[in-house]
């Protein structure tokens, strides 16, 4: 696990979502700069895993993840977006 970038996603999923979206069952995993991620993301009793894979390289931050339909029927990809660059904006300041 690359030093000092453990935090990254357990400080995004600890965040308050919009929507009353709430974030349960996270796992991660590192191999060399990339971190396998997956969690549920839960609105009542509707929920749906999300997962994908963040790389950490000298110079940037880069998330890949398909968001489910079910997600993005109560928050805009553009809502999700903004959220996890104001965190790693946050977490890495220019």
């Amino acid at each position: 696990m690359p030093t000092g970038k453990r935090n990254v996603l357990d400080d995004l999923m600890s965040r308050q979502f919009p929507g009353g979206i709430t974030i349960q069952e996270s796992s991660k995993s590192w191999f060399d700069n990339a971190m396998r991620f997956s969690f549920k993301a839960k609105k009542g009793f509707i929920g749906t895993t999300i997962s994908g894979v963040i790389r950490v390289n000298d110079d940037s931050v880069v998330m890949d993840s398909d968001l489910p339909g079910l997600v993005t029927m109560f928050v805009s990809e553009d809502k999700i977006r903004n959220v996890i660059n104001e965190q790693l904006d946050s977490l890495f300041p220019a």
